[in-house]
């Protein structure tokens, strides 16, 4: 967390410390989500996120799934794929669809700006 920015440093602590009291995933999980959850909260307030890349930063969950305009229908995308995974009439059936992946989900609106970016990752209980 040291990399972060202070304002997403921050969030990033509050985050953790939320989900500690909830005793729902491992420590490593826990910063790891933490994170990502405070990196999506800064870019949906468009801030930019600089920071130094380390190990504690790379993904460990799914792949990054992206909902996104086509005309008048809505794809959805998985990373690194060059092709939509399928394509539905409403936005609102490919969020669900994208959010069922259990990852990162980017949601574009009609002008190609993202509008959200939200983490999704399975908790284990034992």
């Amino acid at each position: 967390m040291k990399n972060l920015p202070a304002v997403v440093r921050e969030k990033a602590i509050e985050i953790a410390n939320a989900l500690f009291h909830e005793k729902k995933m491992e420590e490593g999980i826990l910063i790891a989500t933490a994170i990502s959850r405070a990196k999506d909260w800064a870019a949906n307030r468009g801030m930019q996120i600089e920071s130094k890349r380390s190990l504690t930063d790379l993904k460990q969950h799914g792949e990054d799934v992206y909902a996104t305009p086509r005309k008048d229908k809505w794809a959805v995308k998985r990373e690194g794929n060059k092709k939509a995974e399928k394509v539905f009439s409403s936005k609102n059936a490919a969020v669900k669809l994208a959010k069922s992946a259990k990852a990162s989900v980017t949601i574009q609106g009609k002008s190609g700006k993202i509008q959200k970016k939200v983490s999704y990752t399975p908790h284990k209980h034992d």
